[in-house]
Order: C-alpha cells, then structure tokens, then sequence
C-alpha cells in the first residue's frame, strides 16, 4: 500500500489513546453522571463483567447515551484529569527520538466543540504531540498515514482497540488495566498499571526498533554496493 501522507522523515511512532489511557475518563464521567441522574453510580473501581457501560450503570441506553452527548457538549473533557506521568511519558517519547501520534475514538465530525476540547486538554496537561487522529478506524489510518514499519507500539484501554491493533500487525501493543477491560485479551497483549511502568516499557521499543531499523538500512546497503 502507498502511503501518501508519510511524514517524519522516518522517525518510529508511539501511538498514545487518550480517554482511560492517558486520563481518568472512567471516574470523571461517572461522576459527572451520579449529578446528572442525581443516581448513585458504581464505584470507578468496581470490576465491571463485560457489559456495556450503560447496563453496568444501571440506566437504560437511551438514557446514557444521553448523559454522554451533555458530557461531550459540556467541555467536560477539557477537564479530565490526566494520570500521574501522562506529560512526563509524551516528552520522554520525544527526547528518544520517536513521533507521539494521539489517537481517539472521539467523534469530531459530530461535535464542533470536540477538537479544540481536546487539545485543550492536551496543552493543559503538558502533554507533547506531533499529530492528532479522531475516529473509530484510528489505527489503520494510522498505518495508512505512516506505513506500519514505523509504529513502534499502541498504548489503548479497549479490547476492541486492542485487537483492531493486533489485526493490522502492530508489534508492541499494550492495555491500559483497568476495572472495565478485565479478561479475554491476546497473549500477545501486555497490561500496564501505569504510566511509569509504560514508560520504561516504550522505550525499550524504542530502542529496539532503532537497532532493528538500522540493521535492516546496513543489510539493504551491502547487498546494493
């Protein structure tokens, strides 16, 4: 496939998830959902079985989907607290010589306020990037916009994400534990409990990926002269 929107002049790329990755979205909404419904909600940390967010609240579809859109429409996400290192592990990214690619399911073409709510956030919480992608196929626009040789790692909390992720054949691809994503993931998965441990894990990639990527330059190199 070619890639006409190749850009970085070859630098590897860390795909970063923002809602449940790189902030506390879960405790945020459902917070904001117990003022909403005047409701008690569940505890953020109470294992949710695999069901939709919506059953798990006890609330009916409609209802929630409702809640959502006044969450969105809010500014609420502007907000959002970001996990301890979130700032921190987008710069250390960046000194190592790889591109940070944020990718969202955020639904930017349905809500004029979404884009600049998010890099709001972004800018609010310190956190360094060097391209935004919305929508539910992020990561095979990813891979249409830099070519899969050079993404290094996905970081995402949701399963379906995850395996999306696997499918289009990202190497490194981890899952951001929490309450809602317990059970059923690929072997080939790696959960992180936070960002710290993330970050020691991405640049070893990193690196990784540079001496194979060099490698490969000296091998194509020898056999052309």
């Amino acid at each position: 496939m070619e890639n006409k929107f190749r850009n970085g002049a070859g630098k590897p790329v860390v795909a970063l998830d923002i809602d449940g990755t790189l902030g506390d979205y879960h405790r945020h909404f459902l917070q904001f959902a117990e003022n909403y419904f005047g409701l008690v909600m569940p505890k953020p940390e109470k294992i949710n079985p695999g069901l939709p967010l919506w059953q798990h609240m006890k609330i009916s579809q409609r209802d929630y989907r409702d809640c959502k859109l006044a969450y969105r429409q809010g500014g609420l996400k502007r907000w959002m607290p970001a996990y301890l290192g979130a700032g921190a592990l987008t710069q250390a990214i960046q000194r190592e010589g790889a591109e940070v690619w944020i990718c969202t399911t955020r639904p930017y073409l349905r809500l004029d306020n979404i884009d600049p709510d998010t890099r709001h956030w972004l800018r609010r919480n310190d956190i360094e990037y060097d391209a935004v992608l919305f929508g539910e196929d992020k990561y095979p626009e990813l891979v249409r916009q830099v070519g899969v040789d050079r993404i290094v790692a996905v970081v995402d909390d949701l399963k379906e994400q995850i395996a999306m992720a696997h499918e289009i054949g990202i190497p490194n691809v981890y899952l951001r534990n929490q309450p809602y994503n317990q059970g059923l993931e690929s072997g080939l998965t790696s959960r992180v409990n936070d960002l710290l441990g993330l970050r020691r894990c991405l640049l070893t990639d990193i690196e990784n990926w540079r001496i194979h990527h060099d490698n490969g330059t000296q091998q194509r190199a020898h056999i052309s002269g």
